[in-house]
């Protein structure tokens, strides 16, 4: 196993935990990231940034697998 698929195994894991708490409107995710980005954040903000970076871990994830098959 190479660095890119240890990298694709890693985002992917992110991906599927954030964004499955963030469907699941867990409070412990809201709480922490409206603390990361200040108390301004509404419960609805936090949720819709907790997607974005899931489904951008998701991508990453993607591009991880198709480097490790062409270089690994």
């Amino acid at each position: 196993m190479n660095g890119w698929a240890i990298g694709a195994l890693l985002t992917g894991i992110y991906a599927v935990a954030v964004g499955g708490l963030a469907l699941k409107k867990s409070p412990g995710l809201i709480k922490i990231v409206k603390m990361k980005m200040g108390k301004k954040m509404t419960d609805e903000g936090a949720i819709k940034l907790s997607l974005v970076m899931a489904v951008i871990m998701a991508v990453a994830c993607v591009v991880f697998i198709v480097l490790a098959a062409t270089k690994g």
